[in-house]
């Protein structure tokens, strides 16, 4: 599952707003526990004059609001030590997500927020008053905590290259979802962490129009699926074809005639390292045979674009993090038998010694003097109907073709055999009001987050309920990319997580 939530640990909402007098400023007032975030810039609520092209007079006589947040980037490094997530910045996205809170009130419509860096430390404090700025207490729009003011009134910035992103609304009711994988990437390095500053941009608070108010669920609403989180994305597809190996073709490239094969070494039903390899690495040869590889290896290409008769194999590389006991080869292949054995092994003549023999069936590459519409049926085969929270379940994807007939021989004297879509992705629902909880991951942009994996059994995909809300009913869907569209499947797929034991 090639997507993780971090909810944020701490938000604010900052103003120099007037109180209800219009003679002193909320500048002492504390929002930090409150359920709602908001931004706005007022003009023209006292006697000062506001000029009708953008000043520095206008600036200071504004009444803003502006947004503090942060989110745990020390657990974000600790996952991608572990290899929970990838821990290569270049293989994963971050994404700020923050849910508009509709309103009665006035909403500005055509605009821009700024999401900088914030560059001082800040406690988040527990008023909650956001009419009267009665509550008073730190942070607020002087003091990042109780002993330390901001360097800069409405809380202090970094600036500089890749310090800062901005997002646009049309509406005003849009939500933000941001990538921030850039000003992450600075916390994760050298730079301390003191969250994000989301507010009007100068030019904005220096003209002449009033911009209120835009609103955000806070991270203590009561609408789980709103609470705001830092997003992280990766492709987290396997991709093994023992059971869509195909030969090497003129029409297609190096890189699509190149297939992975995968060998699982389960030692009393746990995966592990085969001991005494050099460098955990062994050595892959195929063969032909009718029942059992025979003759000699036959001639592959090996990633290089080298011709020879034994690739070398190793450890899987998944997050920065060699995957105990799954070793991977890849090669490409002009074989054309009915069925082809991969022996894996390591050393020659009287010091081989063999680990695994398996067995594919090569494909041709297809092609066509038309275009064809195949349609397919889907289940989930192992999907329970129940699930406790924090449960991560590998969802076996059984796929055929609509329109296979099969006879009676057939069905008594076949395994069915899957297809294996090699771009299939799902996507996660609430059933009770469909709100979309985890959304089909497609594109390399958001990384293809929802990829699912395949092996000669299918697709799978691991279905991680920790981002789940207990308590509900959810659907997942899936999509296929076939022919350059992306087509839904009309089968849905319920499950509900349980509620949390006391």
């Amino acid at each position: 599952m090639g997507i993780k939530k971090y909810f944020a640990t701490k938000d604010n909402t900052l103003t120099n707003a007037y109180e209800s007098n219009l003679i002193t400023r909320g500048t002492g007032s504390n929002m930090g526990a409150a359920d709602i975030l908001e931004a706005f810039v007022i003009h023209g609520q006292t006697t000062a004059s506001v000029s009708a092209t953008p000043s520095l007079s206008n600036f200071e006589n504004a009444e803003q609001s502006r947004i503090l947040i942060e989110f745990p980037i020390d657990v974000v490094s600790s996952d991608m030590t572990a290899g929970t997530i990838p821990n290569s910045t270049g293989s994963v996205k971050f994404y700020l997500n923050l849910y508009n809170a509709p309103h009665g009130n006035t909403l500005p419509y055509d605009f821009g927020l700024d999401v900088c860096m914030a560059s001082q430390s800040w406690t988040e404090g527990r008023g909650l008053d956001m009419d009267g700025y009665t509550d008073l207490g730190t942070s607020n729009w002087e003091y990042a905590s109780a002993a330390l003011t901001w360097s800069v009134d409405g809380a202090s910035v970094h600036v500089g290259t890749n310090t800062s992103g901005a997002v646009s609304f049309s509406s005003g009711v849009e939500n933000i979802s941001l990538d921030v994988s850039e000003q992450v990437y600075k916390w994760l390095d050298t730079t301390d962490n003191d969250g994000f500053l989301i507010k009007f941009p100068d030019n904005a608070v220096s003209g002449s129009d009033s911009l209120y108010t835009k609103m955000f669920f806070a991270r203590t609403s009561e609408f789980y699926f709103y609470r705001p989180t830092l997003e992280a994305r990766w492709d987290s597809a396997r991709k093994d074809n023992r059971g869509n190996f195909f030969i090497s073709s003129s029409m297609a490239s190096s890189d699509n005639n190149l297939n992975t094969l995968y060998m699982y070494n389960i030692i009393r039903g746990q995966l592990a390292n085969i001991p005494s390899l050099t460098n955990d690495k062994l050595m892959v040869e195929i063969f032909s045979g009718s029942t059992s590889p025979t003759g000699t290896a036959l001639l592959v290409t090996d990633s290089d674009g080298s011709s020879i008769t034994s690739v070398t194999g190793g450890l899987l590389v998944e997050n920065g993090v060699e995957m105990t006991g799954i070793y991977t080869a890849s090669l490409a292949s002009t074989s054309s038998l009915d069925i082809i054995y991969d022996v894996w092994h390591t050393g020659s003549g009287g010091s081989r010694i063999e680990f695994y023999t398996g067995s594919y069936v090569p494909e041709a590459l297809a092609t066509s003097n038309l275009m064809y519409d195949t349609q397919y049926i889907t289940t989930l085969t192992n999907l329970a109907s129940t699930y406790s929270k924090g449960q991560k379940p590998r969802i076996r994807v059984f796929t055929r073709s609509k329109d296979w007939e099969p006879n009676i021989y057939t069905v008594a004297t076949s395994d069915i055999v899957p297809h294996v879509i090699e771009n299939a992705y799902y996507r996660i629902f609430r059933t009770i009001d469909n709100l979309e909880v985890i959304p089909y991951g497609t594109g390399s942009v958001v990384n293809n987050f929802t990829r699912l994996s395949y092996d000669v059994s299918g697709n799978y995909f691991e279905l991680d309920t920790d981002c789940l809300q207990s308590g509900y009913s959810y659907g997942i869907q899936l999509a296929y990319y076939l022919q350059g569209d992306y087509r839904e499947q009309p089968e849905v797929f319920k499950f509900r997580i349980e509620e949390d034991e006391v």
